[in-house]
């Protein structure tokens, strides 16, 4: 109880700033908590006064009293909860036509749900009745009904059901609602529970998601889950890492890979039929060694979100595989091209082989499958279970051999707008992609062989019609190395030529011109001299930007490697090819 004295003189034999003075002596004003309460307070009065509320949520008794002078009488100040945030009011007191304000505050009382509570695990094969999904709120009020849906998924959720909440009715101030779980949890792995509530009193929605998981009882610890990131992102592609792989560890490096559109949907990539990571046909015949965990998906759809499910698969009697890691990403809109752009080839519906430029595994269909009709455009082809394979494995010769034109038709459509310009490389009109020891990767192309020298020849320029224009050209490049082997990267220089029409007038910042139609263009080194492992977490490709004047629809660019001589390599990796005039 608290008590705030105030003397009113009988306001006829003291002033107002007296009054004023000893009220402000005692108190400035009452303060209340947020929830349903009073307050008591004392007032000594000659004659007749009066008390009233400024507002409804404050109630005054009694409202009015007569004193002696002598004696104290009582008044009672009550408030009705607050559900919004800090108020304040006013009691007035008056006599003999003097009046004197009581400020009344009050602590905001905004309802709050809290992150929900569920056991961390489960054992299978064990009803889980008793169990409780706990909801804890603050500054609930009598008046407020939340309304509560539940959605159950993950592999541990199999024979688990949520039951009916003990009370949807909240209660004043702190507490829980208990919504029960029921069921024979018949499989291991992930819980999850999405929770959305309502309260339409206080206009309140929130939606919360706890995880939980089902384990075996007394048996072997699962390995742990792996930590998944996002290495790159664009509009056709993304790269998923799970941290480095610790050489002779002894650790497994197999694992189930997948890619759907939901968290626990079907899954639209799936990749479980692979060949350990370690394994010669995974990694090749060289002494070298890939670090990371990682993993290169193309041809995938812009502005979308997807979500990437990974388990570690064991290969020993003494864990068992991990539970499964679920990360959630989205890829940008499309870039617009401006209209000055004349021909752009990303090389992100690429999505067979390993991708070199990220240093991320991939898949790669056998090449008698390929020839077979397999077509990387096919929704069904994307969601079969194909092989993996290290980052620097690609595809064979794009055109010519098993994978050219004749042999592999439709990848030949696909990735070479095979159905416009035709399939007859040797034709003398021939106006479409051409090259020789051209090798495609995810998200890329190799140039040259161990032996033999290699070029990409772009589609003629038709979009410049006859009249001669300048043009821009920007491609990425990059070395080929295999980290770890003793020779380090191959040869950092190739060249940029002009076929056709046009002749070069500027190298850019990495070039210089070695005549009208070529230049040759310097990359930067990617690998340490002293360990041969990769400076960056990532492979970075030297941009290169070349000018030419006087180009026409019969123009051409051509990325070719240095003539091999000796026992030096001249391989390159090569992403984004962009022709721009200005």
């Amino acid at each position: 109880m608290v008590w705030l004295l105030i003397g009113l003189c009988g306001l006829s034999s003291c002033s107002k700033d007296e009054l004023l003075n000893l009220f402000q002596r005692q108190s400035d004003g009452l303060n209340f908590e947020y929830l349903a309460n009073s307050n008591d307070f004392a007032i000594k009065s000659s004659g007749s006064w009066s008390a009233s509320s400024s507002t409804d949520w404050i109630t005054v008794s009694p409202a009015s009293g007569e004193g002696n002078g002598a004696s104290e009488q009582q008044v009672q100040i009550q408030v009705q909860q607050n559900t919004g945030n800090a108020r304040e009011g006013k009691v007035n007191i008056t006599q003999g036509g003097k009046s004197f304000d009581v400020l009344i505050t009050q602590d905001e009382g905004n309802l709050v749900f809290d992150k929900p509570i569920v056991a961390s695990s489960f054992l299978i094969n064990q009803a889980v009745d008793g169990q409780m999904l706990q909801l804890p709120y603050q500054k609930g009020a009598s008046s407020d009904q939340v309304d509560l849906k539940f959605e159950l998924e993950g592999p541990g959720s199999k024979g688990l059901k949520i039951g009916e909440p003990q009370s949807t009715n909240l209660v004043a101030g702190n507490a829980t609602i208990n919504i029960p779980l029921v069921g024979v949890p018949t499989q291991t792995g992930e819980i999850q529970i999405k929770i959305n509530l309502e309260v339409a009193s206080r206009g309140l929605k929130n939606s919360f998601i706890v995880k939980s998981r089902v384990k075996v009882d007394g048996g072997l610890d699962p390995l742990e889950s792996p930590t998944v990131t996002l290495v790159k992102v664009l509009p056709r592609m993304a790269v998923l890492d799970w941290g480095k792989y610790i050489k002779n560890s002894g650790v497994s490096r197999t694992f189930e890979l997948e890619l759907a559109t939901s968290q626990y949907g079907p899954a639209i990539r799936r990749y479980a039929n692979q060949v350990n990571w370690l394994s010669s046909t995974s990694i090749g015949t060289g002494s070298y060694f890939f670090d990371f965990n990682r993993f290169a998906f193309a041809a995938l759809t812009p502005n979308t979100t997807y979500w990437f499910r990974i388990v570690h698969k064991t290969v020993n009697s003494n864990n068992v595989d991990s539970d499964v890691s679920y990360f959630q990403f989205s890829t940008p809109r499309e870039e617009v091209l401006g209209s000055n752009v004349v021909l752009y080839k990303d090389f992100d519906d690429f999505w067979w082989g390993g991708s070199p430029i990220y240093q991320a595994f991939g898949v790669q269909p056998i090449e008698a499958d390929i020839r077979a009709g397999m077509d990387p455009r096919s929704d069904v082809i994307k969601g079969t279970d194909i092989r993996t394979n290290s980052w620097n494995n690609n595809l064979a010769n794009a055109f010519a051999g098993n994978l050219g034109p004749t042999g592999a038709p439709v990848l030949w459509d696909a990735y070479w707008d095979g159905a416009k310009y035709g399939k007859n490389l040797t034709a003398a009109d021939y106006a479409g992609w051409n090259g020789e020891n051209a090798f495609p990767f995810t998200g890329g192309i190799r140039l040259a062989s161990a032996s033999a020298t290699g070029n990409l020849r772009t589609a003629k320029l038709d979009k410049l019609g006859d009249v001669p224009a300048n043009i821009l050209i920007t491609t990425n490049t990059a070395a080929y190395f295999e980290p770890y082997h003793n020779w380090g990267e191959d040869f950092l220089k190739h060249y940029i030529q002009i076929e056709g029409d046009g002749k070069i007038t500027d190298a850019g910042a990495t070039g210089v011109i070695d005549s009208d139609k070529q230049a040759s263009v310097t990359m930067k080194s990617n690998v340490d001299p002293v360990t041969k492992g990769p400076l960056y977490q990532t492979t970075i490709p030297t941009q290169h930007q070349v000018k030419v004047s006087g180009a026409t629809k019969n123009t051409r660019v051509v990325i070719r490697t240095y003539p091999y001589s000796g026992s030096a390599h001249y391989r390159i990796w090569v992403d984004d090819i962009k022709v721009e005039q200005y």
